[in-house]
């Protein structure tokens, strides 16, 4: 079983690099839940005809999850910008920069 996989993986990136040299220097993303099935789909355009859009295997479902994890961090991102930019702290100390220390 492990053998059929390898020989698919390879496969794919095989796939892949027949890709880039037909497109030249741009780089091509390919849809995550269809190279888990072992599909070569480009990723541009692709999100409403994916046939493994709501494939539950154990694979597809760490996709998901890793998608959600990155939104979350992203978010979280994105609240330690803004209070970065107002520089105030919880506890209402300033800070010049996110290397110096709080003073009162």
């Amino acid at each position: 079983m492990m053998r059929f996989e390898t020989i698919n993986a390879i496969a794919a990136l095989s796939a892949a690099a027949v890709a880039a040299d037909k497109i030249g220097s741009k780089r091509v993303y390919y849809c995550q839940r269809c190279l888990n099935h072992n599909r070569l789909e480009p990723r541009k355009n692709h999100k409403c005809e994916c046939v493994y859009a709501n494939c539950a295997c154990n694979k597809c479902i760490l996709v998901e999850k890793r998608r959600v994890l990155n939104t979350q961090l992203h978010e979280l991102e994105e609240v330690a910008d803004v209070e970065n930019e107002v520089g105030v702290d919880d506890l209402g100390l300033t800070a010049r920069s996110k290397g110096e220390a709080l003073y009162p």
